[in-house]
């Protein structure tokens, strides 16, 4: 060890095509009672409830919080129903990042620590790692964009 690179090939990063943690299960949001304090009963046929039960299900959201966010959507002119799902899908891909980012960063270290000693890297071997890391800064500018875009 003491210094020596390693002799392993880098590993490749995910493609940005593949979802960061595709088994995670979206983490539900606390509850904040004060934030909606009226009830509304709705009236629905079994066809409708069935079909409004699976697109909440779909989202991982309950059917009330399904219902006001559609409900809000088209109040206020959108035809597209935002959820966590996008958020979670965010939230995901940047955590993966982050391990990317930091991945490199060690492999910088360790390029710098065997410098520093008196050795030389191998041959590549930091083009190799600033390569990867201006990928993972461009991946990381585009999920920033993607979620402006979506905000907007």
């Amino acid at each position: 060890m003491g210094g020596e690179a390693d002799d392993r090939a880098p590993r490749e990063q995910q493609s940005p095509s593949q979802p960061a943690f595709p088994d995670r299960k979206p983490r539900r949001r606390t509850r904040n009672p004060s934030q909606r304090t009226h009830k509304t009963t709705t009236r629905l046929s079994d066809t409708e409830k069935t079909e409004i039960t699976a697109a909440a299900k779909q989202r991982a959201v309950t059917v009330a919080r399904f219902l006001a966010a559609a409900g809000l959507a088209v109040a206020r002119g959108s035809t597209t129903v935002h959820t966590n799902e996008q958020l979670d899908a965010a939230i995901d891909e940047l955590a993966a990042l982050r391990t990317a980012i930091s991945r490199v960063g060690n492999n910088i270290n360790q390029i710098a620590f065997v410098y520093n000693a008196g050795g030389q890297p191998r041959s590549g071997e930091l083009d190799h790692a600033l390569t990867t890391l201006i990928r993972v800064l461009a991946r990381v500018d585009d999920a920033a964009d993607t979620l402006v875009k979506k905000r907007l």
